[in-house]
């Protein structure tokens, strides 16, 4: 089967579904070909007797505008699930000696440029280290681990991940004093009434007629009229192409010519890693009767998913390391020592369970896992191949973004950069 169209987007998560409602609104014509049976990406999330459950993206804050802006458009809206009192307990206690650690990585964050970490001062020196590296020259051991615990959800582990890069995470999303919830700001505060697969349901119900699932892409080929996009879709004849999946995952695709040596060395190292992300409920949130919001130990982070209705949440994620071992167990398995975990972490009270539901993001084949990441001594070297388009193929998602990168938020703001890019050159 060839088709033809004037825009391909190759992923139907949030950010390739931003991509082609834009540009139905700009009036480009546009297909959206997602290997998966489903879209969302990232984004994962389905109704239980009324209740959202939400195994994916769900998160939002102050200042993201963006996807502020897109919900209200799309008629949802955005509701506060965390207030500075389910803040208070878990960062009461916190050492001065903590928050001058907190306050020096900010200071550092500051001077990396968002639109180019590799210029940042001291580039070379920053990206020759790790976080953890670092965590163990300025911070005492139990400081070094709490840190390291607080970022488990938006970073790799510690001894992974460049000290630049992090730098550069923590300036985007602005600051880890804000992502602690310290100075009286949330970052994570917010969530889509209804859960973000509502956001995702909207998107693609008004490019419904332009997408192509179960139809993985293999090849793109360009030449002096457009490209070829070549898979389980046929072929598609377009001009431009946004390729909107993890970089890791793009740096699978077979480009004809082939990418620069820059961009193909960088998504060689650019990986992801993936946790195990759970859901379960019960007829009465008994952690609500302790006064109790959140749960935290090495293993993995538990906190109430929020609303007043049966039946009520307590979600989670699983640490990277703990996410492995349970990946090598079949799903009974895995949910058994998942909920064995909890009752760990909680108490008995877990096994009064009625529903449980988890993913491996790990295991996800169009996925791969949650965040993408920048090792040691990758922004300096090939950090100037990220985002930048290679002829007519241009780069859609969370990681591309300048501005919360990572988030939600920052996938609608890069592909709305990208539609605006290719929008003013057509």
């Amino acid at each position: 089967m060839s088709r033809s169209t004037k825009v391909v987007i190759v992923g139907a998560g949030i950010a390739g579904l931003t991509c082609a409602y834009r540009l139905r609104q700009a009036g480009v014509e546009s297909l959206v070909i997602e290997a998966s049976d489903r879209v969302g990406g990232r984004i994962l999330g389905f109704q239980v007797h009324g209740r959202a459950i939400q195994l994916g993206g769900r998160w939002t804050g102050p200042g993201q505008d963006r996807l502020e802006a897109l919900t209200a458009e799309l008629g949802l809206r955005k509701v506060d699930v965390r207030s500075m009192d389910d803040i208070s307990d878990s960062q009461a206690g916190v050492s001065p000696e903590r928050i001058a650690v907190v306050r020096l990585l900010d200071t550092l964050a500051a001077r990396v440029p968002l639109e180019s970490p590799w210029l940042a001062p001291d580039a070379e020196q920053l990206d020759a280290q790790t976080l953890h590296s670092w965590l163990s020259q300025h911070a005492t051991e139990d400081d070094a681990r709490s840190i390291s615990g607080t970022l488990t959800g938006f970073l790799p582990e510690a001894r992974d991940v460049s000290l630049l890069h992090t730098l550069f995470y923590l300036h985007s999303n602005g600051g880890l004093a804000a992502i602690m919830g310290l100075d009286d700001v949330l970052h994570d505060s917010e969530m889509i009434d209804g859960g973000a697969h509502r956001l995702i349901e909207s998107l693609a119900a008004t490019v419904n007629d332009q997408l192509i699932l179960s139809s993985p892409v293999h090849e793109i080929v360009t030449h002096e009229q457009g490209l070829r996009v070549l898979g389980g879709g046929g072929e598609i004849q377009a001009e431009h192409a946004i390729v909107a999946v993890p970089p890791t995952l793009a740096g699978r695709l077979r480009f004809s010519p082939a990418m620069p040596p820059d961009r193909d060395y960088l998504t060689q190292r650019m990986p992801i890693r993936g946790k195990v992300c759970f859901a379960v409920l019960f007829d009465q949130p008994f952690w609500r009767i302790a006064g109790r919001s959140l749960y935290s130990n090495e293993n993995m982070t538990a906190w109430d998913e929020g609303g007043d209705d049966e039946p009520y949440c307590l979600s989670g994620l699983v640490s990277i390391p703990r996410s492995r071992e349970l990946g090598r167990l079949d799903e009974q398995q895995r949910k058994l020592a998942v909920i064995a975990d909890l009752t760990e972490l909680i108490g008995e009270q877990i096994q009064t369970l009625v529903g449980y539901y988890d993913v491996n993001w790990a295991a996800e084949p169009w996925t791969r896992g949650c965040n993408s990441f920048l090792p040691p001594g990758v922004w300096t070297a090939y950090g100037h191949a990220l985002r930048p388009a290679v002829g007519r193929v241009h780069w859609a998602g969370a990681e591309y973004s300048p501005v919360f990168v990572g988030q939600m938020d920052g996938a609608i703001r890069c592909a709305e950069a990208v539609v605006a890019k290719l929008t003013q050159n057509t």
